[in-house]
C-alpha cells in the first residue's frame, strides 16, 4: 500500500478536528443564528482560517453529503450567498443518491474533488477573501444534517 504524502495526512487529520469544533459551536449555542457564529465567533473563524483549504473543501463536501436527506434550514436569516452555495451543494449531493464514492471520489480528501460539488467546494475553500461565507455555508449544512426534523420527503 502506498503511503500518502504528508500534506494529505495533515488534511485527513484536520477534517475531524475542525468538524468537532464546528459541531460543538452549533450544539453549545443552538439558538444563535448561524451567521452570528460565522461572523462573530472569533475562535471559530480562526480555526476555519487556520486549516488547509483542502480541509475546508473536504468539510464542505462531507457536510453536503450528510445534509442531503434533510431539508435545508427553512428559517435561515443570514447571508443569501452562503444559503445559495449551501443549496447548490445540497442539491448536488442529493443527485448522487446513496453513491458516496461518486460524490466524494476515490481519493477523498485529496484534490481534485469530483463533479460540480467538488468544484464548488474547492472554489469556496480556496477563496481567502470570503472565508466567512464558506464557514457560514458549512454551518448551514451541518445544522441541517443535525436537524431533528427527520429526513426530507422524497
Amino acid at each position: 500500500m502506498e503511503t500518502p504524502p504528508f500534506h494529505l495526512m495533515q488534511i485527513a487529520a484536520e477534517i475531524p478536528n475542525a468538524l468537532i469544533d464546528l459541531k460543538n459551536v452549533l450544539a453549545d449555542h443552538p439558538h444563535d443564528p448561524i451567521h452570528v457564529h460565522a461572523t462573530h465567533d472569533g475562535d471559530l473563524l480562526k480555526t476555519w482560517t487556520a486549516i488547509a483549504p483542502e480541509s475546508r473543501a473536504g468539510l464542505l463536501l462531507s457536510a453536503a453529503w450528510h445534509a442531503r436527506e434533510q431539508d435545508l434550514l427553512p428559517d435561515y436569516e443570514g447571508g443569501q450567498t452562503a444559503l445559495f452555495y449551501a443549496t447548490d451543494l445540497h442539491t448536488y449531493a442529493r443527485e448522487h443518491g446513496d453513491d458516496v464514492e461518486s460524490f466524494h471520489g476515490r481519493r477523498f480528501p485529496a484534490l481534485p474533488l469530483p463533479g460540480r460539488a467538488g468544484a464548488l467546494a474547492t472554489s469556496l475553500a480556496f477563496d481567502r477573501e470570503d472565508l466567512t461565507i464558506s464557514l457560514e455555508t458549512v454551518l448551514i449544512l451541518l445544522a441541517s444534517a443535525a436537524s431533528p426534523a427527520g429526513p426530507r420527503a422524497a
